[in-house]
This record gives structure tokens, C-alpha cells and sequence, in this order.
């Protein structure tokens, strides 16, 4: 045991004091001790639970409100992100910025002001989580670390997680298309940071030769090759001397370090050094910009750009040459690749033409990491939790990687066009359901019912067979830094559902929603992604119809940031009207009801109610100036988009 404590007590008290900050913020957040998860027990109930009719619910667009002002409240405006340690959070982030792209009615229950509040709280600390330590700011696609101890994001826990650098990506890929003015660019705020996020996910270091992604990078390393002991963060660190020895030029180096705030003395707060471990020690990260040393140093800001660049590649290529790169965990998980294809998939299909060799090779490995997963993983029509050293783990998957995966097959779906993609999602929704679903339906055979079935809707986190060394199955609703597995299986049922035109599949989102409402209602900011769900269950899921070989309708539907569910439809060239046609035929809807016939392509939901109408894409010559409501019209009318002018960075709290 004293070995152990000698070897693991710096982990150990890490980790101790990772669960009290995240016990202090629920107590400040008021939901300490509170019963936030759906569990299901192995108690003989006496008589069989009623089943709640999803119809009944009491959750509305109101809790977007109410979950916002409580986020509101604890954003910290002077750091920007939430609490101490500052983790990321990307499903929280991802939340505030599709406040901008949910339907009108969203904003209508929100307000502008707040909407655009959101928008400036996620922007603000997407910039901060770019500039700050949590980046790897030596080489090109070098990756985020998990957290920062401290609260202006200058100190990381040094551990990458690569399915949280996947989920960053999509965060800062909706920030991109979000903020795109007019035509998306490459010289656009976050553009940069996206495409080194995703050369990170297909670079050898964490993507193995057989085609999987691996979990980690682990936080400790050895500093030089040689070296007996590692030490946290080795690999990332430079002294002053060091730094300016490999920069060279007393000149060069002096802009460098101003830019990337290295001291002589270190820039680690001592009292996150209590080994001494750290002493003289710099974690780089931007402490003045290319405008602020250019006035300081006389020089154009290009010519600041140029010395930056330089001194990057010159402190990359000392540091590939002469440290030993942190190790790896090498077990390809199931949940994580799901979480890599999405959002390679996502970005290759949102490059284009814009970065034709980047978008393949993106593409390419998101193919690939499906496939290995199907080869390797799908046994006997169930997955396997992942692979490692050679072959599959004899544990089965469980709800959150078919979750994950299969977003993640709708999404290259939607980048490829090809169907084996969508006929697996299906199939593996289908598994998941079999599996993990607790079915708000019970048929008059199965009563009663077993003692261990609650039959209230919603996806168990485990299998039944597991009880027997399980006392309870949870049920994931509640946001981590990634969505809860049942937010994102809700999303991928309604998308299914309309991308396959089954209903069965939007009656099943709909339990899964509600399953929580209790919880929703209570604590609404804890359950953000579910809350997207809210949206589509309320408000329909966005359907978008691009006629088959309209590149410019594909091109303009894959630069859409995300907001409520969505789904790509395909069809015919006959089946596409003209914008004036199709407008015409809106107008004239407003003079009285109109019979929906079975062979008109108007979609009705499950509840008999017409859907909103939505707008087809025809061939356009030019689809620049394409925005999100040219795509979609609202309670029959289209309204075209004002465009706000950009403000400063400005978040009001």
C-alpha cells in the first residue's frame, strides 16, 4: 500500500480534488443531494406501474429560459466559462450557441437580448479556451488538454482526451459557421482552430495504423529521452533559457516569449506547484496579440505573425527531436470514434471546396474508423465495447456508444450520401432499442412485469443481464462535458425517424424526453441537451429537401450550424418547386385550412398535427448570401433574416 500511495498520491489527490470542486459547484448550483437520475431497482413492486402518456408532458420552450438565466448566473465574466477548475464543457457551450440557430420561436419565449447574450458568453469562452493553456500551442494539430486548475485558463491538467477534442471540434465548427459573415472563409475567427483540431484527430497520435482512435494521451511524460521519472506536463513545459536557446536571436525571441507569456522566473502559480515540480517552468499561452506587440516593437503585425510562426515550428521540431511524447491509452472505445466520425464528417462536409485535400482526408478517416468499428466491433449483431491489443473486448457496448455511434453514422451519412451508413444507424438503433430501451408500451402478455422493468421511457445505461452483479440501471440524462446518452439517442430518433419516414421512431424520442421531465423541470441547466430535444419534440424536426445532385443545396445545408434536430432529404428534380411557387402556395394557406391528402409531401406527426412547412432547395446559381431561414419557413411564412451588425465581444451578466 505504501508503494502504491508513493507512486499514484499526486493522481490520487488530483482526482480527490477534482470531485470536491465538482461537489462544490452543485452546491452551488442547489442541487446537492438532489435526485437528478431515473434509476429502476430490483424491488418487487405490488401492482405494475402505469405507463405516462408522452402526450401529457408539462415540458414547453419555457425551460430554454429558465435553464439560460440559471447558466447566466454562473458564468464567471471576467475569465469567462464556469466554476474552478475550468473544464471546456462543449455540451453546455454547444447549447448557448444553437440558442442563435433554433427556430424563431425559440427566440420569441428567450428574447434577442439573451439569445445574444448566449451567443457572446460561448464566443467569449471559445476565445479563451483558444488563447488560453488548455492548447497545445507548439505544432500543427496538436490538440486541447483536459481542464484548467486554474480559473483564467492558464494552467492545464495536461491529459488530451480525445473525445472531448471531438467535441470541442463540432463547438468550434458551430462557432465558425455561426459567425461567418456572408461567405464562409478561411480567414474567419475559429477557422484556424478547426482545421488544427481535426489534422490533431487524424494524425498518427491518436489514430492507430488499423484505423481506430485511441482515448488518451496520458498528462505525465519524461522531459528528456533517458530520464527515469516522469513528471506531469514534461512534454509541454520550456523554460526561459530553453525557450529563447531554440527560438535564437535575441530579437525573435523577446517577441515570442511576449507572445506566448514565458518568463524568466516561470509563469506556474505557486500554489499549484506544491512539489516544487514546476519551478522556472512555463506553460505557453497567449498573453499579448500580434496588434499589441507590434506597438510595443515598432514592427507590422505581419512581420510579428511571421517571427511567431517561425519560433512555432522551430520549438516543435526541438521538441519531436529531443523529448518522449506522453504515452497512450490505446483502447479503441466505441463511444469515442462514434464521437470522431461525427465531427470529422461533420467538418470535412463543411470544407468542400473550400479545403478540398483537408475535406478528403477528413472523410476518409471517418470511413475508415466506421468501418473498423463494423469489422471489429459489431459481433454477432451487438457491439463490443472496444478493441484492444489486436482484438474485441468480451464486454458488450454499451447505451452511450451505440448513442454516440450512431449520431456519428448520421452525420457521414449526410457528408457522403451513402446509404450503407443510414442502413447500420438504423440497424444499430434498432440494437440499442432492443437492449437498453425501458418501453413506455407494455403489451398484455408481459404483465405482470418483471420487478426489474419500469416501463417509463428512456434508454437504461446498461444491459438486464448485468444485474445480477448490478444493483441499479441508471438512466444518463444529465449533461457531462459531453451530451447524456439519452439526449443524443432522442436526436438521432427524430432524425432517424425522418430520414427513414418512420413514426415509430419519433414516438420513441418523444418517451425519452419525457422520461426526464421531472428532473427538466427542476433543474433545467443540468439537462441542456436534452433540452435541444424540447425543441424538436415542440417545434418539429427541421427537414431540408435538396434535389439530388444540387451541389449548391448540399454545399449550403452542410454549412448550417446545428440547432434543433435535422434531416437531409433527398428527392426528384420534378419534386422540387421554384422559391416563388413555393411561396405562393404559402400565402395562400393562410386563407383557410387545408386537407392534407396521403400523396401530398406536406409531413404530418405522430399527434395528426401538420409539421411546418418546409422549403425545398432548388438548383441556384448562386447561394452565397444563403442563410438558415431560406432553408426553413415558420408557421407557413418565410421571413428573411436581417443581418445584425457584429459587436465588440460583450457578454452582460
Amino acid at each position: 500500500i505504501h508503494g502504491f500511495w508513493v507512486d499514484q498520491e499526486e493522481r490520487c489527490r488530483r482526482e480527490a480534488f477534482e470531485m470536491l470542486s465538482k461537489l462544490q459547484d452543485f452546491a452551488q448550483e442547489g442541487t446537492f443531494g438532489a435526485n437528478i437520475t431515473t434509476t429502476t431497482t430490483t424491488t418487487t413492486t405490488a401492482s405494475p406501474p402505469q405507463p405516462p402518456n408522452p402526450h401529457d408532458a408539462d415540458l414547453d420552450l419555457d425551460q430554454l429560459d429558465e435553464a439560460l438565466d440559471r447558466i447566466t448566473k454562473m458564468f464567471d465574466p471576467v475569465d469567462f466559462g464556469f466554476g474552478t477548475p475550468k473544464f471546456p464543457n462543449p455540451a453546455r457551450l454547444s447549447f448557448l450557441l444553437r440558442l442563435a440557430h433554433f427556430p424563431k420561436e425559440v427566440r420569441d419565449v428567450v428574447g434577442d437580448k439573451d439569445v445574444d447574450n448566449a451567443t457572446a458568453m460561448a464566443v467569449g469562452t471559445l476565445r479563451r479556451i483558444r488563447d488560453g493553456g488548455l492548447r497545445d500551442h507548439v505544432g500543427a494539430g496538436a490538440g486541447f488538454m483536459r481542464f484548467s486548475v486554474t480559473s483564467d485558463w492558464s494552467m492545464p491538467h495536461f491529459e488530451k482526451m480525445v473525445g472531448e477534442n471531438a467535441l470541442l471540434l463540432g463547438v468550434f465548427l458551430d462557432a465558425w459557421l455561426g459567425g461567418a459573415e456572408g461567405e464562409m472563409r478561411l480567414d474567419n475567427e475559429f477557422a484556424d482552430v478547426v482545421l488544427e483540431l481535426a489534422d490533431y484527430l487524424v494524425s498518427p497520435v491518436v489514430r492507430l495504423p488499423a484505423g481506430g482512435f485511441v482515448t488518451s494521451e496520458v498528462a505525465d511524460s519524461f522531459y528528456r529521452r533517458g530520464d527515469r521519472h516522469v513528471r506531469e506536463g514534461a512534454y509541454y513545459l520550456w523554460t526561459r533559457r530553453e525557450f529563447d536557446h531554440v527560438v535564437g536571436g535575441e530579437h525573435d525571441s523577446a517577441i515570442a516569449a511576449a507572445y506566448w507569456n514565458v518568463l524568466e522566473d516561470g509563469n506556474i502559480p505557486r500554489d499549484q506547484d506544491p512539489h516544487d515540480e514546476f519551478i522556472n517552468q512555463n506553460v505557453l499561452f497567449i498573453g499579448k496579440d500580434a496588434q499589441e506587440l507590434s506597438r510595443q516593437f515598432g514592427i507590422p503585425t505581419t512581420e510579428v505573425r511571421r517571427i511567431v510562426e517561425e519560433a512555432r515550428e522551430k520549438l516543435q521540431a526541438h521538441r519531436e527531436r529531443e523529448r518522449v511524447r506522453p504515452e497512450r491509452d490505446e483502447k479503441v472505445v466505441v463511444n469515442t470514434n462514434g464521437t470522431v466520425i461525427s465531427a470529422l464528417a461533420r467538418t470535412a462536409a463543411a470544407l468542400g471546396s473550400l479545403e478540398e485535400a483537408r475535406s478528403a482526408k477528413y472523410l476518409d478517416a471517418a470511413r475508415k474508423v466506421a468501418s473498423f468499428v463494423k469489422e471489429h466491433l459489431w459481433v454477432g449483431g451487438v457491439l463490443r465495447r472496444f478493441w484492444y491489443g489486436g482484438k474485441a473486448s468480451e464486454t458488450r457496448a454499451f447505451a452511450d456508444d451505440y448513442a454516440f455511434l450512431i449520431e456519428g453514422l448520421l452525420d457521414l451519412y449526410e457528408a457522403t450520401l451513402e446509404t450503407e451508413w443510414l442502413d447500420w444507424a438504423g440497424e444499430l438503433q434498432d440494437t440499442q432499442t432492443r437492449i437498453f430501451y425501458d418501453s413506455i408500451v407494455v403489451s398484455s402478455d408481459a404483465y405482470p412485469p418483471s420487478p426489474r422493468q419500469a416501463h417509463s421511457g428512456g434508454f437504461y445505461s446498461t444491459e438486464l443481464e448485468t444485474l445480477s452483479h448490478t444493483i441499479l440501471r441508471l438512466k444518463s440524462g444529465m449533461d457531462k462535458s459531453a451530451p447524456s446518452t439519452n439526449a443524443v439517442s432522442a436526436s438521432n430518433l427524430f432524425r432517424l425517424g425522418a430520414l427513414l419516414d418512420n413514426k415509430a421512431y419519433a414516438v420513441q424520442a418523444k418517451e425519452t424526453i419525457n422520461a426526464f421531465e421531472a428532473e427538466i423541470l427542476q433543474y433545467p441547466w443540468l439537462f441542456v441537451s436534452l433540452l435541444e430535444g424540447v425543441v424538436s419534440e415542440k417545434l418539429g424536426v427541421r427537414k431540408v429537401r435538396v434535389e439530388r445532385g444540387d451541389g449548391e443545396g448540399l454545399k449550403a445545408y452542410r454549412r448550417l450550424p446545428r440547432g434543433e434536430a435535422r434531416a437531409l432529404i433527398l428527392v426528384k428534380g420534378e419534386e422540387v418547386k421554384s422559391v416563388e411557387e413555393k411561396l405562393d402556395n404559402l400565402t395562400l394557406q393562410e386563407e383557410g385550412p387545408k386537407e392534407v391528402k396521403a400523396e401530398e409531401t406536406t409531413a404530418v406527426d405522430v399527434e395528426g398535427k401538420p409539421e411546418p412547412e418546409v422549403l425545398a432547395l432548388p438548383v441556384q446559381k448562386d447561394t452565397k448570401g444563403l442563410d438558415e431561414t431560406t432553408l426553413r419557413t415558420e408557421d407557413g411564412q418565410v421571413e428573411p433574416q436581417e443581418q445584425q451588425p457584429k459587436e465588440e465581444e460583450k457578454v452582460l451578466v
